[in-house]
């Protein structure tokens, strides 16, 4: 069996060559043909985050738009994981996480909504770019066990959408980011239970307008009980983590941990992809 694995691979990656030598690609940032490059990616989830959005999107980005990524790097704030202008100094709670405390215990991201990335995102949500949600997913998969545990969460739970802009979209972005987590977790040795990616606790129960535009406090009161509890939900003392692909302001997961405190979760954390610095 581990003989025929490792020859399905060596032909795998033999016919990919093959393509990559006849088909260019066209990158995600310029828009122009380039080679396709395939590093190693063996043990990638010890590396940096840069290394890991160069190799994951190497079929997507060539290597010039690939060096415009730019991780979330300390300091930043310790709860809304806003990177601090300065380079200098310590990790500590930002002012407005001081005056008025989010609902969720952390959040935490990959990379700067910018360049590649926000092109990236934009690509996968807006273009139907889905093939895109297999590396996007990879690497916000690096960056959970970079920061946590995937074992200290007892459900993960995509940011819903409604079923409005689900059917014009035909997809949810945050779940298609992380369909395939079990499957990394199974090849890294971690057992998870069955529903630890749980689609049926948060609902979004009313349409709001698009976020793009609105101030601060616009966008919380757009979410204003937004969203609710599913029928039969049962999250009594579950550690929850979030995860949506973009955090602006924070108030579209702000509002979800909140619905899920309310419900009894005793903790709730964030992940996206991308974090917005306004």
């Amino acid at each position: 069996m581990a003989e025929r694995r490792t020859l399905r691979h060596c032909l795998g990656r033999m016919a990919r060559t093959g393509l990559d030598a006849i088909l260019p690609a066209v990158c995600l940032g310029c828009g122009k043909l380039f080679k396709i490059c395939r590093p190693d990616v063996k043990g990638i989830e010890a590396a940096a985050a840069a290394t890991h959005f160069r190799a994951l999107m190497c079929v997507h980005v060539c290597a010039a738009c690939g060096e415009q990524f730019e991780a979330v790097r300390s300091p930043l704030c310790l709860q809304c994981g806003l990177p601090f202008v300065s380079p200098h100094g310590v990790d500590h709670v930002c002012g407005t996480c001081q005056s008025k405390p989010p609902g969720f215990h952390a959040a935490r991201a990959v990379g700067l909504y910018q360049g590649v990335l926000r092109t990236a995102i934009q690509q996968h949500k807006y273009a139907g770019r889905e093939g895109l949600a297999e590396p996007l997913g990879r690497l916000l998969w690096c960056a959970l066990s970079r920061y946590w545990q995937p074992s200290g969460f007892d459900r993960v739970v995509p940011v819903p959408l409604h079923p409005r802009r689900l059917r014009e979209r035909g997809f949810n972005q945050a779940h298609a980011l992380i369909r395939k987590w079990p499957r990394l977790a199974g090849a890294q040795g971690c057992r998870l239970h069955d529903n630890w990616i749980d689609t049926d606790v948060l609902e979004r129960c009313r349409p709001t307008r698009p976020q793009t535009g609105l101030r601060r406090e616009e966008r919380a009161a757009n979410l204003q009980d937004a969203f609710v509890l599913k029928a039969g939900a049962r999250i009594e003392g579950a550690r929850i983590l979030i995860v949506d692909d973009v955090l602006t302001t924070g108030a579209t997961v702000d509002a979800c941990a909140r619905t899920l405190l309310r419900g009894g979760a005793a903790q709730v954390r964030v992940l996206t992809l991308a974090r917005a610095v306004q």
